[in-house]
């Protein structure tokens, strides 16, 4: 979990760069990560226990997938952008830990849902706490690292997505093929509880550790890479001009990168449905198959781009980052839609587990790019916008849109396989074309750095 260590040269750079002591950021780093994977758990367990809630709720799959999405995204996209402007103006250790304990707590209300929208405000209070998490995240990272090791950094940090998926399905799969053997759960304080309520209560509660650990351990940075007039507050005529001045690389690693994680949400949040329903594997046996290899690939994906990315910068690609997430994109797309198609449960958890290796490719070097081509004072901002963006198209309605499909273009719960196939292609395909589009944008960017030199 502590990531690779900094070799004797990349400390002696950071030192003599300002940086803190790096053995220090990389314990940092890990303990922001912890974070994530307990925010990556709170934000897709819904997708395991679908089928419970669905059955006790009397839910659809549209008003399913408005709580895996819209519900928890339209707010964690728009209380991203304030947030944003805040963490470039704040204590953001403060902020986060705010926001750690607020998602936390909310999805242990979620336990206490009985109607539809009981669970739909709870699933608003895990969106709005973690709003704060991207946006501190990466400026808190981008001031511990130097940008020779700033990649591998965000590497680890997004790394929290591989872990907080195979602990959903590993860990949650064994946790709730237990508890599934009860009608109800005796928790004392907190009375009898449904499986499925139960796995929320005790997955928010242990979301509030990280968050102590955070608090009591992690040291506010002070901020480096500053280029605004007015050092460490950049005004909204330089963040204007800022955004016209880059707006080819922004708008198309934006919309295309979002539009491909969009595709990946879709999937992440159906996988155990569609295994039900077609393989009739339940929650628990998907799950515990998924678990392991699902982790193993999700770990390799999030630290071998960010080595792809140093490697194709260091053979002279100055748009290294950005190339090796379009690569990650075009294996997320082909695997992903091949997948749900193939004729057997073992061949497609196969093919499942194979697109994992490229699936933290667009989150982990999307937070690069915006560090290497974004002033101090403006990257959670900057961070902020591409999160408002991740929230309302990919959350929001990567997992809302695959439950339409099924329900109002196929007219089929059975078909779902279909439905996953199809918005894969179409918002992969999108999305691959648009990053490629912008690749002379962001080279331009790059060009303009001034800081840190």
């Amino acid at each position: 979990m502590a990531g690779p260590m900094p070799t004797a040269d990349a400390a002696a750079d950071a030192d003599a760069a300002g940086y803190p002591n790096q053995t220090y950021a990389w314990y940092v780093v890990s303990v922001i990560c912890i974070g994530y994977i307990f925010a990556f758990i709170d934000r897709i367990v819904v997708g395991l226990l679908t089928s419970a809630i669905q059955k006790d709720l009397l839910l659809t799959d549209t008003q399913m997938g408005v709580l895996q999405g819209i519900a928890f995204a339209l707010f964690y996209a728009l209380f991203g952008i304030p947030i944003g402007w805040l963490v470039d103006r704040w204590h953001r250790k403060t902020i986060l830990t705010i926001g750690m304990t607020v998602w936390s707590v909310m999805t242990a209300a979620c336990g206490f849902a009985g109607t539809f929208w009981t669970f739909f405000f709870a699933r608003v209070g895990v969106g709005i706490g973690e709003a704060t998490l991207n946006p501190c995240a990466s400026s808190i990272i981008g001031d511990y690292f130097p940008a020779k090791t700033r990649a591998k950094a965000f590497g680890v940090y997004v790394m929290g997505t591989a872990i907080g998926t195979g602990m959903t399905y590993l860990g949650g799969g064994i946790v709730f093929g237990f508890l599934a053997k009860y009608q109800v759960v005796d928790l004392a304080f907190f009375g009898e509880m449904k499986p499925w309520e139960a796995m929320f209560l005790f997955v928010g509660l242990g979301g509030l550790i990280p968050a102590l650990i955070f608090l009591f351990t992690v040291k506010e940075p002070a901020r480096k890479d500053l280029a605004a007039k007015n050092k460490g507050k950049a005004s909204w005529d330089e963040i204007k001009t800022f955004f016209k001045l880059n707006r080819r690389a922004l708008i198309c690693h934006h919309v295309g990168i979002c539009l491909t994680i969009m595709s990946i949400y879709a999937w992440v949040n159906w996988m155990a449905v569609f295994f039900d329903r077609i393989h009739s594997w339940g929650p628990a046996k998907f799950a515990i198959s998924y678990g392991i290899p699902g982790l193993f690939m999700g770990v390799i994906s999030a630290l071998s781009c960010g080595w792809l990315a140093v490697k194709l910068k260091e053979r002279g690609q100055v748009d290294g980052t950005m190339r090796a997430c379009l690569y990650g994109c075009m294996g997320v797309v082909i695997l992903g839609t091949i997948a749900p198609q193939m004729p057997t449960p073992e061949l497609a958890l196969t093919v499942f587990v194979l697109a994992g290796l490229f699936s933290n490719y667009p989150s982990v070097l999307a937070l690069t790019a915006i560090s290497e081509i974004t002033p101090n004072e403006m990257r959670g901002f900057v961070t902020s916008t591409y999160i408002f963006m991740v929230g309302l198209v990919a959350s929001g309605l990567g997992p809302l849109l695959t439950g339409v499909v099924t329900d109002r273009v196929f007219g089929d719960k059975m078909q779902i396989a279909n439905s996953l196939s199809l918005v894969t292609i179409v918002t992969g395909i999108a999305g691959s074309l648009i990053i490629a589009y912008g690749m002379k944008g962001y080279r331009e960017s790059l060009s303009r750095v001034t800081w840190g030199k």
